[in-house]
């Protein structure tokens, strides 16, 4: 009879202790993928079990057009069923990159790269220095550096903020020195992502491979205008 006690109490100390408990989690919308210390294990819901040794969990979720979430889901979370909702992701909706975008807008691979400009045969400096400043002046608010006898032009950081994220886009233009019987500008778009709108600082940016579309229009002007 006692050993059958304390087998009783020790089984409910192990129940107590959280051994083999399980969790339920939901992740909305119902195609993303859920992906447990790095293994994809399934898409919209999954039922994790913890064991005497596992303390927690690291979760991901993704799904194209959606902010990628990760988490760390503690076994003595006190909830069996865990919900979480991914937030859209208007950035991409709202830029271009190599892939186009959800509207089926041509693809762009320009950001962060430098291209070039080629300025046509005959065109006065003065004129072509005019037509790069009326560019970046009216795309954006302030322009750090105007170095005319250099040919260099680099604005500032501008900010778009969306409901979850902020991008930030500068624009930087140099007269190519290399080459001797044209003119010849390299232009760079720079962009960066930040998907955590709390966070302000220069490290809460990344690269970001895709151009915001009010940008495109810039980027068909400096081809066009040019030459």
């Amino acid at each position: 009879m006692k050993q059958l006690t304390a087998f009783i109490c020790t089984l409910l100390l192990a129940t107590s202790m959280g051994f083999a408990q399980t969790k339920t989690i939901h992740v909305t919308p119902d195609k993303a993928k859920i992906y447990v210390d790095g293994s994809e294990v399934g898409n919209g819901s999954y039922t994790l079990k913890f064991n005497s040794r596992t303390d927690f969990y690291m979760l991901k979720f993704e799904c194209p057009g959606y902010i990628t979430k990760q988490v760390k889901l503690f076994k003595n979370n006190p909830n069996k069923t865990i919900a979480y909702k991914l937030a859209k992701d208007e950035a991409f909706m709202n830029s271009i990159g190599p892939s186009g975008n959800a509207g089926g807008e041509e693809a762009i691979d320009l950001a962060n790269k430098w291209f070039e400009v080629t300025v046509r045969d005959g065109m006065d400096e003065a004129k072509i220095w005019k037509r790069l400043m009326s560019i970046a002046n009216r795309n954006f608010d302030n322009v750090e550096i105007r170095d005319k006898d250099a040919g260099w032009i680099r604005t500032a950081w501008a900010r778009t903020t969306l409901e979850n994220q902020v991008v930030r886009t500068r624009l930087e233009i140099k007269v190519n020195t290399d080459s001797d019987d044209e003119i010849i500008y390299k232009v760079k778009i720079y962009s960066e992502l930040n998907n955590d709108i709390e966070c302000t600082g220069d490290d809460c940016f990344e690269k970001y491979d895709r151009v915001l579309k009010k940008y495109v229009d810039l980027i068909n002007e400096l081809q066009n205008k040019m030459n």
